[in-house]
């Protein structure tokens, strides 16, 4: 029993000193914050929200982008000039790379504004049909599977679109001259003179600009370029609608 406590007396004093070391090593850490150093305010007067760049980006607080938006890649400032070129003034780039589809209502609303009836069966598809029938290809909204309409064109809408004009332009060729809005001074216009040749007023009204010496020739030669001339009538109109509807 002497021997147990001798034991035990003569380990208290290591197991003492053992707990202050351990005691003397931990220390209260620092109040604040580590990672984030108080800011330096120039003007004591003045709040650290008002100072003045405090919130400005600079090398340490910034992230650091991409120089484009490829692959990463820097394109050389004479190739980008050289497409540039290549496509055309900006009005002709802004064409080619931002061309929203003609939304299938705005599309409806065209063909009946010029007279076409939308709802006319024949056993050969007219328009009405071709535009009811030719959803998927237009890109129309399927909302069962959560699915909305199209907002750029494809190649078959744009196929389709060229199809659907080329068979309402008898009926636009015909009701023309009673459509309100193709009107100049109250009077209606025909598409097409005694000569066969193309009303610069009628392509305007169609086209839904003014149409210049180039749309005029452009409608004349296909009238020529034809078969025969009542072909030729009926490719021209589609043509010109279109391209004036798709961007071209």
């Amino acid at each position: 029993m002497n021997r147990i406590i001798s034991t035990f007396l003569r380990g208290a004093p290591l197991a003492l000193a053992a707990g202050l070391f351990a005691t003397a090593c931990v220390q209260e850490p620092p109040s604040g914050n580590l990672s984030r150093p108080d800011p330096v305010i120039d003007d004591p007067t003045t709040d650290f929200e008002n100072q003045p760049g405090v919130f400005a980006g600079d090398e340490d607080n910034t992230h650091s982008h991409m120089g484009d938006l490829g692959e990463g890649v820097f394109k050389d400032p004479f190739e980008v000039l050289a497409q540039r070129q290549e496509e055309g003034p900006p009005e002709v780039r802004t064409r080619l790379h931002s061309c929203q589809k003609l939304q299938n209502n705005a599309l409806q609303n065209v063909l009946t504004s010029l007279g076409v009836n939308i709802d006319a069966t024949a056993q050969v598809p007219t328009a009405g049909q071709l535009f009811k029938g030719g959803g998927g290809a237009l890109g129309a909204a399927s909302y069962d599977a959560r699915v909305g309409e199209a907002v750029v064109w494809s190649a078959a809408g744009a196929a389709k679109l060229f199809d659907i004009f080329v068979q309402a332009a008898p009926e636009i060729i015909a009701n023309l001259p009673n459509v309100d809005q193709c009107k100049v001074d109250g009077v209606g216009v025909e598409m097409f003179d005694a000569n066969n040749q193309c009303n610069r007023d009628a392509i305007a009204c169609i086209t839904g600009r003014p149409a210049t010496d180039s749309h005029v020739a452009i409608c004349n030669k296909v009238v020529t370029s034809a078969s025969d001339v009542e072909k030729g009538k009926r490719i021209a109109v589609g043509t010109m609608m279109a391209a004036a509807h798709s961007c071209e």
